[in-house]
Parts: structure tokens; sequence; C-alpha cells
């Protein structure tokens, strides 16, 4: 009876490997699909003091992306600070500005409003298209770098300030544009900490790129004061595609 049990197993084993594995009701699948969705972005517009001087005249066109504390449906509460702070009284500032309101529950991942955002502001102004650049503040530098990685093409120049959770996976296409990375090294901000900005920075540079990256010394995450001065926007301007 034993050497009878024995052989069924041995059998059955046998019959097992050579059936091969089962299977799997998994299998991979590709669905190809349009989509056609209202677009709907409320934006503060600036346009320069001296715009209307020289009807000839092309201009940068710069677009803004504020951080979280922003989001919501009241687009007047963008002017409370960063850049949109500081158009409120530079009426010569030297860019035509598009800031957007990310509405909330969003993270600036609609890279498509965004682009027809800014095709449609080159459309209805005199802007230098080989003149447009990206700049955002905490969620908004995440935001700048993730529509820099989706639409390389489109911008001369990138800045980002305290981006939250940036991925190193952008490295490749960030790593031939322009770019400007300025993190406070005691941003201790469990969302934005300075590590994370080191890391896409090494990732880009063994891509092949050439990142900038400042460490504002005894800073903390909120450095939107760098906006009040020129030095990153000169930078912004020595720069065209």
């Amino acid at each position: 009876m034993r050497i009878l049990l024995r052989a069924f197993v041995f059998v059955s084993c046998v019959g097992t490997v050579l059936a091969g594995p089962v299977p799997s009701q998994q299998t991979a699948q590709t669905f190809v699909g349009e989509s056609h969705r209202p677009i709907r972005l409320r934006y503060l517009l600036f346009v320069p003091e001296d715009y209307k001087k020289d009807a000839d005249q092309q201009w940068p066109l710069l677009l803004y992306l504020h951080g979280g504390s922003r989001r919501g449906d009241d687009v007047d509460r963008i002017r409370a600070i960063g850049l949109p702070h500081r158009l409120e009284d530079d009426r010569k500032f030297p860019f035509i500005v598009v800031s957007p309101l990310c509405p909330e529950g969003e993270i600036w991942t609609d890279t498509d409003a965004l682009g027809q955002l800014l095709d449609k502001v080159s459309r209805t102004h005199r802007v230098d298209k080989k003149r447009v650049y990206v700049v955002g503040h905490s969620m908004g530098g995440r935001g700048a770098l993730y529509l820099a990685f989706k639409q390389p093409a489109r911008f001369a120049a990138v800045a980002a300030l305290s981006p939250v959770f940036p991925i190193t996976a952008w490295a490749k296409e960030l790593r031939n544009l322009p770019l400007w990375l300025i993190h406070g090294e005691n941003d201790n901000d469990k969302a934005a900490p300075i590590a994370d900005s080191e890391e896409l920075i090494r990732a880009i540079e063994q891509a092949g790129g050439h990142p900038k990256f400042t460490r504002l010394p005894d800073r903390d995450h909120f450095i939107l004061d760098t906006f009040d001065r020129d030095e990153v926007f000169d930078w912004l301007r020595e720069h065209s595609r």
C-alpha cells in the first residue's frame, strides 16, 4: 500500500512539472482613447506698464505656480504672497506674467490645461515664444518641474523653489533645460526636505545635465522673498530657446 501511495505521489508531481504553470487570468492590455473635456482656469495676468510703448516689441512670458496654501476658488488670494504680491506694485516688471489658481484638491498635474493657457496668452499678446519660462514655490516648485518634464520643448528655463516631492525619473527630460533649484538648508518640512532636491540634482547630472543648485543657509521652507529680488529673473532672461 505504501509503495502504491508513493508511486501515486511521484506520478502526480511529475505530471505537475510537465504541465507547467497554470496560465494567469490577467492579460496585459492597452487602451487608446480621446479626451474632450472643458478646461476652466482662473488666473491673474500681469502686463508691464511699458507694453504699449512699442507695438512691435515682443515680451518674455513667465508662468508662476503658487504653493498649496493658495488653492481654492478665490483667485485674489494669489496676490498676497510670492511674485503676484510683488507685481501689485512693480508695474515695470519686464515679463508678461500668468499666475493661475490651482483648484482645491489638485497639485498642478493638469499640464494640458496649463499648456493651453500659455498658448491662449501667446495668441492674444505679443509674446516672444523663444522666451517662455516657468517658476514656482513648494507645490508650485514641483509643478514647475513636472510641467517642464511633460513639455520640455516649451520652456527656455525653469526655476523651482523648495519643490515638494520632485521625482528623479524626470531627470532625462530636464537635463537639457537650464534649471535652477533653490532650497533652504533648514527646510525640515516632511513634504520638502532639501535632500529631495539634492537627489534630483544628482540624477540630472548623472543624465548629462548641468543644473544650478543653491542652498540657502539658515533658511527654512518659506523662501518666497526670493521673488522680491531680481536675481532669479535676471538669470531666466539670459536664456532663450
